[in-house]
């Protein structure tokens, strides 16, 4: 995309929407590219809790009894200029388990946008909605917990997930914190688009 269309990385609220919304529409047409239709929950929806994008698959069917109806995934897509990408959870809400397998309905989507060239780049990581709870809650588990620090942390501050993690690497040790194990076990899901079918 070239830099002549606006895609800010500044964080007012307009700029931020608009991002988001350029992020949700590129995985849309990601997902009719792969095959299986997609639309906005957003453009019925203002904002749909929980949910950006419904995607079906008519190759699989949800059960043998009702051979006409497709499978669905509810997905959720969070765009970013940062590598660290917003989940939408806190950090507080991360260390409940329990809690995440409540709230979160389905696979995430992170697109991580930036400048190769002079021109912006998608890149597009694609967790299963189990994949995306065991990393969320391991990756913050360790933040709070095997850090050397003189201050605790805010539980209220936002949740984010790094590049690097959804890469598959890990977090070596260091005189600030223990090693971090990253439940993907070294491997990346950038462009893994068949998650949005796994648990």
């Amino acid at each position: 995309m070239s830099t002549n269309n606006t895609l800010s990385t500044r964080s007012t609220q307009p700029e931020k929407a608009r991002l988001g919304a350029v992020g949700e529409n590129m995985v849309v047409s990601m997902l009719m590219q792969n095959g299986w239709d997609a639309f906005n929950a957003n453009c019925t929806i203002k904002n749909y809790k929980s949910i950006d994008i419904v995607c079906l698959n008519s190759e699989i069917k949800e059960t043998p009894n009702y051979p006409w109806k497709p499978v669905s995934a509810l997905i959720q897509v969070r765009t970013s200029v940062q590598k660290n990408i917003p989940t939408g959870f806190t950090i507080e809400d991360s260390l409940k388990r329990d809690l995440l397998k409540e709230k979160v309905m389905g696979p995430y989507v992170f697109v991580y946008v930036n400048m190769v060239n002079e021109e912006w780049k998608f890149r597009y990581f694609i967790l299963s909605r189990s994949q995306f709870i065991e990393l969320l809650h391991s990756a913050h588990v360790w933040y709070k917990y095997d850090w050397y620090r003189e201050k605790e942390i805010s539980e209220k501050s936002p949740a984010g997930i790094d590049v690097k993690w959804l890469m598959g690497e890990d977090e070596p040790e260091t005189k600030r914190h223990k090693a971090f194990v990253n439940p993907l076990k070294g491997v990346s899901c950038e462009d893994c688009w068949e998650n949005i079918w796994k648990d």
